[in-house]
């Protein structure tokens, strides 16, 4: 497939242009190449100062573009094999008058989508009327690409997601043993790992949350478990080895339209979001403390994400491992700055920036295992820089929502791509309702308006190595599905609601299981 930039999806309905204004005169070029005003007046008046950089030209030394054209294939193959569902459907289902219809059909779908469904799907379907046959079809052949997509991701690990050795020395040699990230479940962030980030997703742990406010309860439970593992079996590494956990909340913005395509959790507000990130991560730690009295073992580190360019702003902790609002490096300003120079000179420029950026705000420098794993980062988003440069002229078209499926549960290390997904982590609907609602609305906008129905994928994973734990995964999704339909009783009656429930043994490279729906029983 063709590598260059090709839009898939149409804008998302919350985007809208950003009008002219008689105050943008004097225009720089930015970092994603496009031009800016120096100044600018929003609609309460407000003057704010947008950041202007020289237009990313050539290609940075720390830049890996072999990755980058490994990565791009991936996402432009991946999204078109869900945005075709919608125009493969609809052209089929023009024929229906034809011989054979139900084999010819299947042959098509496969033929343009790599998909099949079973001779029931089609029979049954058919019996509605042409909408209400299309938004069965549509839900279940993109269930389908998603069965596919995950068979793919864990047997054939297109992304190297499972070559996490390399990562884990360099955490190991920073200090950590295990890293934990909590971004928002915004679908805008869904690549922060594999993409943004650049780690391998099979060394470390991701749970997204709305507005990145993480279940503090249950990041306890994982750490606990993670040192009774390491007490136990010396796994990742021993006890007695003065490694800490790191844990990662990351918040995000948009600086293209920073009132209207912010964190929806927090009314567009970037600072409420940031402060809402951070208070969760200090809770964390004072939860550690209180419980265990042991808060040298944790590390907090808070990232801000600007959604339009995938840029960073890294909140530097200092030697107390204290992170500050005010306190904060910006991976665009740093690509920049170090774009001239050799590879060591870039890295030793950027651990330089990072101790500056505290010890200038009369603070102290972070520790020396710190400092090196946020260097190694930034390096990292430096390829991503380069990849939206390159590939999305600098800044994405779909600035705002543009999720293909909603995803409940847990799980879902294949979601790797950007609003491919809004993914939420919960355990029950009644404890993740806000997620969900959030999500919904997003769904009202992209899909229902278009007539297309909303599809949730549910996950459950399990334990393979315990009795029964596969049973009651699956009693659990069950169970979150049926609350999903009373909830959304008006969408699901009309069709417009589209369930799957799956399972996956999370103790390997194994992918997700398909279980039989509501949908399923009713037929």
């Amino acid at each position: 497939m063709n590598s260059t930039k090709k839009n898939y999806r149409q804008k998302s309905l919350f985007w809208k242009p950003i009008p002219s204004n008689p105050l943008w005169q004097q225009k720089k070029p930015t970092a994603h190449g496009s031009t800016v005003a120096t100044e600018a007046i929003d609609e309460i008046g407000r003057q704010d100062r947008v950041d202007t950089t020289q237009a990313m030209t050539g290609t940075h030394v720390l830049v890996n573009e072999a990755q980058n054209e490994l990565l791009r294939r991936y996402e432009m193959d991946i999204k078109a094999r869900f945005d075709d569902i919608e125009a493969v459907l609809k052209d089929i289902l023009t024929q229906q008058g034809k011989p054979g219809f139900v084999a010819w059909a299947n042959q098509a779908l496969f033929a343009k989508l790599g998909v099949k469904l079973t001779e029931d799907d089609w029979q049954s379907e058919l019996n509605f009327q042409p909408q209400k046959a299309f938004q069965k079809l549509y839900a279940k052949t993109l269930f389908a690409q998603f069965i596919r997509m995950s068979e793919d991701f864990y047997i054939n690990d297109p992304l190297m997601g499972q070559r996490k050795q390399e990562a884990e020395r360099i955490f190991k040699e920073a200090g950590f043993h295990a890293v934990g990230i909590a971004p928002c479940a915004d679908g805008r962030l869904a690549h922060v790992v594999s993409y943004v980030l650049r780690l391998p997703y099979d060394a470390v742990r991701r749970k997204a949350h709305a507005g990145s406010l993480f279940d503090i309860s249950e990041s306890v439970r994982n750490w606990v478990f993670i040192e009774h593992t390491r007490f136990r079996e010396g796994k990742p590494n021993a006890a007695e080895e003065p490694t800490r956990y790191l844990k990662i909340a990351v918040y995000h913005f948009s600086k293209a339209d920073p009132t209207h395509q912010g964190c929806a959790a927090h009314g567009s507000d970037d600072q409420k979001a940031a402060e809402a990130a951070l208070t969760k991560l200090k809770d964390f730690r004072q939860a550690i403390e209180n419980r265990f009295g042991c808060g040298a073992s944790v590390q907090t580190l808070l990232i801000g994400m600007n959604t339009d360019d995938d840029s960073l702003k890294i909140h530097i902790p200092n030697e107390q491992g204290k992170v500050c609002l005010q306190r904060f490096v910006e991976t665009d300003q740093l690509y920049q700055q170090t774009a001239d120079l050799s590879a060591d000179q870039a890295k030793q420029a950027i651990e330089h920036a990072i101790d500056d950026c505290n010890l200038n705000r009369s603070s102290t420098a972070p520790q020396p295992g710190v400092n090196t794993l946020i260097a190694w980062l930034i390096a990292n988003n430096f390829s991503q820089l380069a990849y939206v440069n390159r590939y999305e002229n600098g800044c994405y078209s779909d600035i705002g929502h543009a999720e293909r499926f909603i995803g409940v549960g847990n799980g879902f290390e294949e979601v790797q791509l950007r609003n491919l997904s809004y993914y939420s982590f919960l355990d029950t609907v009644e404890e993740g309702v806000n997620d969900v609602d959030v999500g919904i609305k997003i769904f009202k906008g992209l899909n229902v308006k278009k007539g297309r129905p909303i599809p949730i994928i549910i996950r459950c994973d399990y334990d393979g190595r315990v009795p029964g734990s596969k049973d009651r995964a699956q009693a659990k999704a069950v169970r979150i599905e049926k609350a999903l339909h009373n909830r959304y009783q008006e969408l699901s009656a009309s069709g417009l609601l589209q369930t799957m429930p799956t399972l996956r043994d999370f103790t390997g490279c194994q992918p997700a299981e398909r279980l039989p729906s509501l949908a399923d029983f009713s037929a």
